[in-house]
């Protein structure tokens, strides 16, 4: 069976080229003798006649046992075709015809190579692709002269046979290539080279071959490097689309190369994106076609070229009519990374579907409510994020989302993306106060972020919902819940991930907005010090939250002015304080950045410090420490 089976119907460019086939012949054990005799002649065509009967007994299973049992039957071909494989590409074709029925079984592969017939496989190779390029030159220099009909048909033959051997030589290198030693030394020969050169031929046989080999070695660092250099997708984008065989085979070999920035980028300069997007509507292509997409779709510079497709559409289509998308995952994957961009945000929301041509979004959030999917709700969130005018479309279903959110399961994916979906409706236009109170989510906020009662992931979107929803109206209500204890407590205990100390940072910064939250969280908390601690985190985002954080108490509070600017002088100049204080002779401690290890205190405490009335300590250098902040800040 050929590679792919591949049959008749092929689109151009190589819909002239018939199906590879070995001759088909009779031919019987009992004369075996007599045609490995024949390979004794001077005669090249009787050479040939003999080595094609041994080729049709090899085509036969139950016939290779007796072929390797014959003790002179693979000797004396592998002679033959080391001395005279050059000069007829008939006999070498038959000859590797042999070892190739040989070759589909493992437990025969040493002996193949015993007899260095991937050497001289390799060689033969190597000798056809120059035979080629010699062809090709002798065409060019003619200067577009077509050639007489007699001549044509003898390129046209020649060529037919070259593919042929072609053939046989790579499906029997890719039937040695189960050994990862023997695939080793195959690179080390550029095998990768000469199968790229392969994809400018018009066998469909070969191509599909030739593509199949390529996407097993395309798994190896190197292998895909040398494909890069080989400008490979240059030449696959012309089987895209194509022949059905040829073109499943180029799409997983694309799927396999997308790993890589750069030939993604290639991809999309050659207008890959619309071909694919179209094959996402054939059954046959649409698994490996949306995998392809998704991992192009990964570059946010390439996700707003999908509007100017068909690509939203087709997704929301699929995603109203498959029931379970965890059978789907490269369908939600595409879906998820599509709807991060704005533009294709607002394709999907105002695509109508439906006999009653309903708005996609509505659609989309109906069948998530009604499922209660949480794969759907992941499309859903995503939309949640982008500008106001998306999401005010949520505004007739912001109480089945809260109503969703209580009933599900603390902790389960679903509350975690409808809580996340709310978090990110949190606009003026949505009296979020109002909804608080209705349906008493701050509580709600407050139980799951008790110690021990949900995971992290559940932990940080209630952050996020808090630090979104206070504002003025209400952040009494955020301090009743005690949600200011809980989420301070929470600093210290997830002091080493970022993304609780960023999304923290920022809840206290909106915190910090308010007068009741700021007045509990000044009162009662460290959480200045914190903030002035966080200035120096490697997160350069974190150091910016806790900047305004701070920014927000120096201009509410003059007295936590002149603290903070001391705070920040400090921590930024501790190194030369250290060593100042050393020279000095001070005594070590006390200060909450000291190198020793103690740290800021706990909750609870007085947040004046020793003997300084305005809350700074500054333990052996005191008189070198402006207290008129504005002699080293500037007026």
């Amino acid at each position: 069976a050929t590679a792919g089976g591949a049959s008749g119907g092929y689109a151009e460019p190589y819909s002239d080229v018939v199906q590879l086939h070995i001759p088909q012949v009779t031919a019987y054990v009992e004369d075996l003798d007599d045609y490995l005799e024949k390979l004794y002649e001077e005669d090249m065509a009787v050479k040939v006649e003999a080595t094609t009967y041994i080729a049709a007994l090899a085509q036969r299973t139950e016939t290779l046992e007796s072929l390797l049992a014959h003790e002179t039957v693979v000797l004396t071909l592998s002679r033959v075709l080391r001395e005279d494989g050059r000069k007829s590409v008939d006999l070498a074709t038959n000859i590797l015809s042999v070892f190739f029925a040989f070759s589909n079984f493992s437990q025969f592969h040493q002996v193949i190579l015993e007899n260095q017939m991937g050497d001289m496989t390799m060689r033969i190779i190597d000798l056809e692709v120059k035979r080629a390029e010699d062809r090709s030159d002798a065409a060019n220099k003619s200067k577009g002269r077509r050639p007489d009909e007699s001549t044509q048909r003898r390129i046209d033959l020649a060529a037919r046979k070259q593919d042929r051997l072609l053939y046989v030589c790579f499906y029997l290198l890719l039937n040695l290539s189960e050994d990862p030693s023997v695939e080793r030394k195959m690179k080390k020969r550029n095998i990768t080279v000469y199968l790229v050169k392969m994809l400018e031929r018009r066998s469909v046989d070969l191509l599909v071959l030739c593509v199949t080999f390529l996407k097993k070695l395309s798994i190896y660092r190197e292998n895909k490097d040398k494909m890069l250099e080989c400008n490979i997708v240059d030449k696959l984008a012309r089987f895209v689309p194509g022949q059905d065989v040829l073109l499943l085979v180029t799409l997983r070999l694309l799927l396999n190369l997308s790993f890589d920035p750069t030939l993604r980028q290639q991809m999309v300069e050659r207008s890959m994106i619309p071909r694919v997007v179209e094959l996402m509507k054939n059954p046959h292509f649409q698994h490996v076609s949306m995998a392809l997409l998704y991992h192009i779709s990964m570059d946010d510079t390439c996700k707003s070229m999908f509007t100017y497709t068909a690509a939203v559409p087709i997704i929301l289509d699929f995603l109203l009519q498959v029931e379970d998308l965890h059978s789907a995952p490269e369908l939600i994957a595409l879906a998820v990374n599509l709807t991060q961009n704005q533009r294709n945000a607002e394709v999907l929301c105002e695509t109508v579907a439906g006999a009653e041509q309903t708005r996609g979004f509505d659609l989309l959030v109906q069948r998530a409510l009604r499922y209660q999917d949480p794969l759907a709700f992941k499309v859903i969130r995503n939309l949640s994020q982008q500008d106001v005018n998306i999401k005010l479309k949520f505004r007739p279903y912001v109480p089945d989302l809260i109503h969703l959110l209580k009933l599900e399961e603390a902790g389960s994916d679903l509350m975690v993306e409808v809580l996340g979906t709310l978090g990110n409706l949190c606009v003026p236009q949505f009296d979020m106060t109002e909804l608080c109170m209705e349906h008493g989510l701050l509580g709600y906020m407050a139980a799951l972020l008790d110690p021990g009662v949900v995971e992290d992931d559940v932990a940080l979107e209630a952050i996020i919902f808090t630090g979104a929803v206070v504002n003025e109206a209400n952040a009494h209500l955020v301090v009743e819940a005690g949600l200011v204890e809980r989420i301070y407590n929470l600093m210290s205990e997830k002091k080493m991930d970022d993304e609780f100390v960023l999304q923290i940072s920022y809840a206290f910064q909106r915190m910090l907005c308010c007068a009741a939250t700021r007045d509990a969280l000044l009162s009662s908390t460290q959480v200045v010090f914190y903030l002035v601690d966080l200035l120096q985190d490697k997160n350069k985002e974190v150091r910016k939250t806790a900047d305004m954080g701070l920014d927000v108490v120096m201009d509410t509070d003059e007295e936590w002015a002149v603290k903070i600017r001391r705070m920040k002088f400090e921590n930024h100049n501790q190194d030369w304080l250290e060593l100042v204080d050393r020279d000095y002779g001070g005594s070590e401690g006390g200060h909450p950045r000291s190198g020793s290890g103690g740290g800021y205190p706990e909750s609870g405490g007085d947040d004046s410090m020793d003997g300084d009335p305005n809350g700074m300590h500054s333990p052996g250098f005191n008189h070198l420490v402006l207290d008129t902040p504005q002699e080293y800040w500037g007026e």
